[in-house]
């Protein structure tokens, strides 16, 4: 069963939320994340890339330590930020992990406090992250992960340097790139910050075969 090869408290809350067996890409995507090798992952929308991601992420980090984030999930909304949090929170029971949603509408110095009381996962836009690392609010000396989900929408022109900023001041960690294209911006992020990532390309009617089988 495909629950069984991830940790128990994960492998339950899966069981739970009626996920027994995995997509093509959580089946192709969940190891190679495990591994801690750099990834780049295309997939259509609908197949579940968020899931995984998330999945991956818990899997990684099994539980809280230290107070300082261990994972940094960049997307291109308020409202994606707001919808991979409650993934966490569905699947994540049983763990103790700590996620934070950054959001715009909030008050700079309160998202900070709240980071600073101890918080494993932080989610949100490219701009708010950059903000809160200006005003110390994120400390990335300790970070394993940096994501990005919805790369070819995050990866715009105006954001590039963003995410550059912030990739190009972390000492080390695994890069994950989850996008529904590979675009020319893409492209040149594997080539600036991914170290080999291994690219996987799944295509809609793999998807569909696996379902029906």
């Amino acid at each position: 069963m495909f629950v069984k090869k991830l940790n128990a408290a994960l492998s339950a809350a899966l069981a739970q939320a009626g996920i027994t067996e995995p997509t093509e890409v959580q089946k192709l995507a969940i190891p190679r994340i495990k591994s801690g090798a750099d990834l780049v992952c295309i997939a259509p929308e609908g197949l579940g890339k968020s899931t995984t991601l998330v999945i991956g992420v818990i899997q990684r980090l099994t539980a809280s330590l230290n107070d300082v984030p261990r994972a940094l999930i960049i997307v291109d909304s308020k409202e994606k930020a707001i919808e991979i949090k409650e993934i966490f929170e569905a699947l994540g029971k049983g763990t103790d992990l700590r996620v934070v949603c950054s959001d715009l509408d909030r008050k700079i110095e309160d998202q900070r406090d709240k980071i600073y009381k101890g918080c494993d996962v932080v989610v949100g836009t490219a701009k708010r992250m950059n903000e809160l690392y200006s005003f110390s609010g994120l400390n990335l000396n300790d970070l394993k992960l940096f994501v990005v989900d919805d790369a070819e929408l995050v990866m715009r022109q105006l954001i590039t340097s963003q995410i550059d900023r912030l990739a190009g001041s972390i000492p080390k960690a695994q890069h994950i790139v989850f996008a529904n294209q590979l675009t020319d911006r893409i492209d040149r992020y594997i080539d600036m910050f991914m170290a080999n990532p291994e690219v996987l390309d799944v295509e809609q009617d793999q998807e569909e075969d696996n379902t029906a089988e």
